[in-house]
């Protein structure tokens, strides 16, 4: 009997420092996801309209480029290989069909100098092995309210991804959000599963690109757009969690490690039901957001961000 109380001693002392370090585990990893979460700046915001009269047209908008003082969209999955271009009013001005493409999914439309470039990325099922951006010359599209062009093809993969049959929404492997800056093009994934982004950056040469992952960010939503300011300090993230619109601006990094800047997170709850697909930077640096038809009429909207940032010219 001694041997068997000396020996239930141990074993409840040995129980209970279990507890105990698993209680400090989960202490110490709840203290550094609240440590995550508090470093970023928080901001309630409601976007201004801009204009709910946008043709029906575009009623499945998706990316948002400004381009000769006009916003130009691309419809997504299925739709006709087409970019938009409508004015502050929504007027719709100019249409552009690509002859040699489809519209697989169409998910964001980005540009430079020289070329809109149109990212057939999306990828809901995660099945897709076709991922590609189309890249149009933009001498070839004329003032014309309607233009026909032929687009070169840079495609891509992804080198992490190694199941393509995880199933409709149920994977980290979507894409909906790119930029072109300086020489490369940055990708951001769109993640189903745990609601994070990675970025990829690929060359803006035509070609085959395996891509493998830069960086990461707990987003907390799913990114459907991207942009960057003129002068590169300043990189805007949207998109959505249960059906309600985020945004987070990236500051104070070095060269483009956006990830290990400045988080100052967008709530922009108060636009309710907007699906919101597209942001871009447009004249003098003003910020726009755009959402596909919904509950919702498709819409254009401006965000004032200058207020959070009085330093930035």
């Amino acid at each position: 009997m001694k041997y068997i109380a000396v020996f239930s001693l141990l074993v409840l002392s040995f129980l209970s420092a279990c507890n105990s370090c698993s209680s400090k585990s989960d202490s110490q990893n709840q203290t550094t996801n609240q440590a995550e979460l508090s470093k970023h700046q928080k901001i309630v915001y409601q976007p201004i309209l801009v204009s709910d009269s946008l043709s029906a047209k575009v009623n499945e908008q998706s990316g948002l480029v400004y381009y000769q003082d006009l916003f130009w969209v691309n419809n997504d999955s299925d739709c006709e290989a087409k970019l938009y271009a409508y004015n502050r009013k929504g007027q719709l001005k100019q249409e552009v069909a690509i002859t040699n493409a489809v519209n697989i999914d169409w998910e964001e439309v980005t540009d430079d100098s020289l070329y809109l470039y149109v990212g057939d990325f999306g990828n809901n099922l995660g099945e897709r092995k076709d991922l590609r951006v189309l890249c149009v010359k933009k001498e070839d599209i004329k003032k014309e309210a309607f233009t026909e062009v032929k687009a070169d093809f840079i495609s891509i993969e992804w080198a992490d991804q190694k199941d393509f049959g995880l199933g409709w929404k149920n994977h980290n492997f979507d894409c909906e959000a790119f930029f072109a800056y300086g020489d490369s093009l940055y990708f951001f994934t769109k993640n189903w599963v745990d609601l994070k982004t990675r970025m990829y950056v690929s060359p803006k040469i035509p070609g085959h690109y395996k891509l493998h992952v830069k960086a990461e960010f707990n987003v907390d939503f799913m990114v459907t757009g991207a942009d960057i300011s003129s002068d590169g300090k300043i990189m805007a993230l949207v998109g959505y969690k249960n059906y309600l619109t985020y945004s987070v601006l990236f500051s104070d990094y070095k060269g483009t490690d956006f990830f290990e800047g400045k988080a100052t997170r967008i709530d922009l709850s108060p636009l309710g039901g907007a699906q919101t697909e597209g942001i871009v930077f447009a004249e003098n640096d003003s910020l726009y957001l755009s959402s596909e038809e919904t509950r919702q009429a498709q819409s254009l909207y401006k965000m004032e961000w200058r207020q959070w940032f009085p330093n930035t010219k």
